[in-house]
């Protein structure tokens, strides 16, 4: 892999996805923070207006899960995915689960608090690393941004106790899931842990968080509390101590 360049938004759990298997695997790489323009880039480059995208080799791939699947191939060790058939089955069934059911409702009770009670906040937050003009362009049309964003990820206004417990009814399933074991699959770190702890982080924030955003507004404060009681939030932390490490970013 002679150039290896990822196209992502800072602040979202699922780019840090891909980060953290690049960081896993060593694959130096370059970053490219996007701003609102990021719709016609993504389309352009993949064929679907979504971040991450990995341009692996001048071939441009878009979605966590394929981007993972297509470093696995290329740069196999060491390994995110189990070597028994039967564990890597159920680890990738356990990633597109969390895919659906942890990332998506961990975004929507963050955003849709901040944008019903605290809209500075969560305009800092989602323009974490981005050009400064991303920032100004969503103070300057937040009624028009707000609605947008609401509408790309199937959130209604006054929905956020519902995304609430979508987020802890999944981390409760984690827990009966992990039963005490320090892997969701298996004896050793694999993708399903990756994509469990990057997913759940925003609400965690681990110290080895590469781009934490500020989530002190006490809008988020019952959110967070709640969070960092559950029994998650103490696996998560430790997954990020002991198998985060370093940024590959050259």
């Amino acid at each position: 892999m002679n150039d290896v360049v990822l196209w992502h938004f800072p602040v979202s759990h699922f780019n840090e996805k891909v980060r953290w298997a690049l960081d896993w695997k060593r694959i130096p790489h370059r970053r490219r923070a996007l701003g609102p323009d990021y719709l016609w880039r993504a389309w352009w480059a993949t064929g679907r207006a979504q971040l991450p995208v990995l341009f692996l080799d001048g071939r441009a791939i878009g979605d966590s899960t394929a981007i993972i699947g297509a470093l696995e191939r290329l740069h196999p060790v060491p390994a995110l995915y189990p070597a028994d058939p039967q564990a890597r089955r159920r680890a990738l069934e356990l990633e597109d689960w969390l895919d659906e059911h942890l990332g998506p409702p961990v975004r929507a009770a963050i955003v849709g608090t901040g944008f019903a009670e605290d809209p500075a906040a969560v305009i800092a937050a989602l323009s974490l690393g981005m050009p400064p003009r991303a920032a100004r362009f969503m103070r300057a049309f937040f009624p028009a941004f707000r609605a947008f964003y609401r509408a790309r990820h199937g959130m209604r206004a006054g929905d956020v106790g519902e995304h609430t417990a979508r987020v802890f009814a999944a981390l409760d399933r984690l827990e009966d899931e992990r039963a005490g074991r320090p892997y969701l699959v298996g004896d050793a770190f694999s993708v399903a842990d990756l994509t469990a702890a990057a997913l759940f982080a925003p609400l965690v924030l681990p110290p080895e968080m590469q781009y934490p955003p500020d989530l002190s507004s006490p809008a988020l404060r019952p959110l967070r509390e709640r969070a960092l009681a559950h029994p998650m939030a103490r696996w998560t932390a430790e997954t990020y101590r002991r198998h985060r490490g370093a940024s590959a970013e050259r």
